[in-house]
């Protein structure tokens, strides 16, 4: 009789295991969802360009370029040399926004190959600090030889 008993007792258990996981697994996968949401996702990137649209130029000394936002596609002219990327940004990225600039047009040494960046926009004052080609983001907005890029830039009206 003993044996019957700890038979049911432990079906009862494995249900209630079970009804348990299920309920856990149903709990986490919404806490995940709400989590990409609360970062931002499920907004579109060519909403998230939209401050960035139009033409800007550096200012003052250091770096010539000129850099045009139209959509997600950047055409930018960096001392005379022309590229042409895809732009994402991450506006929610801590301790500052990121940009990632997936290169389709430029030198053959960079074609293909992201380079990725910090930004900050403030008005008509946009600052990115990108580093070179397949390199590791700039934790910084400092130019390094041979590692990152700073461009100051101001909109173009």
């Amino acid at each position: 009789m003993m044996a019957v008993t700890n038979r049911m007792g432990m079906r009862a258990s494995a249900a209630g295991l079970t009804t348990l996981l299920t309920l856990a697994i149903w709990a986490g996968l919404g806490l995940g969802e709400g989590t990409a949401r609360a970062l931002g996702d499920d907004k579109p990137q060519s909403e998230l360009l939209k401050p960035f649209q139009g033409t800007w130029n550096t200012e003052g000394d250091g770096i010539d370029a000129k850099w045009t936002f139209e959509g997600e596609i950047v055409k930018a002219t960096v001392n005379g040399t022309d590229y042409k990327c895809k732009a994402k940004v991450d506006t929610e990225a801590k301790p500052q926004p990121t940009i990632d600039l997936v290169i389709d047009e430029g030198p053959e040494e960079s074609k293909g190959k992201t380079s990725k960046g910090i930004y900050k926009l403030d008005g008509e004052k946009l600052t990115i600090c990108v580093s070179v080609p397949g390199k590791e983001r700039p934790k910084e907005f400092a130019q390094a030889e041979d590692e990152a890029y700073l461009f100051a830039m101001k909109k173009q009206k």
